[in-house]
């Protein structure tokens, strides 16, 4: 795998463990979404110096974190996100579930109302 690609792929996994949106990072540092968006996925060969200082700064660290990994860490935490995204995803639904139950107690609470 290419550096480029190594480098947006921690980017990506710091900005997801931040709650961060591309449109965040857009704002924060003035690099445009689809700019990152590519940053990330690897297809910037060089995304430049001054641009990765903008994006390690918003995500609060130093730009040579961003180039101090190795692959088995990188997998870890990429596995650990999406673990939180099946969770949250679950939960998600359970809250719709409890959602379509209340409406439905809604429904059944103005029937009985209109009876009486």
């Amino acid at each position: 795998m290419k550096i480029t690609a190594l480098i947006g792929k921690r980017i990506k996994i710091l900005r997801l463990e931040r709650g961060l949106t591309q449109r965040d990072m857009e704002e924060v540092t003035g690099v445009s979404r689809s700019h990152i968006s590519k940053i990330e996925s690897g297809k910037v060969a060089n995304p430049g110096l001054d641009t990765l200082e903008k994006i390690a700064k918003a995500l609060k660290v130093s730009i040579s974190f961003l180039f101090h990994f190795d692959e088995r860490t990188l997998k870890k935490r990429v596995q650990a996100i999406e673990k939180r995204k099946k969770e949250h995803k679950k939960e998600m639904e359970l809250l719709e579930s409890k959602e379509n139950e209340i409406k439905k107690l809604k429904r059944e609470l103005r029937a009985l109302k209109k009876k009486k």
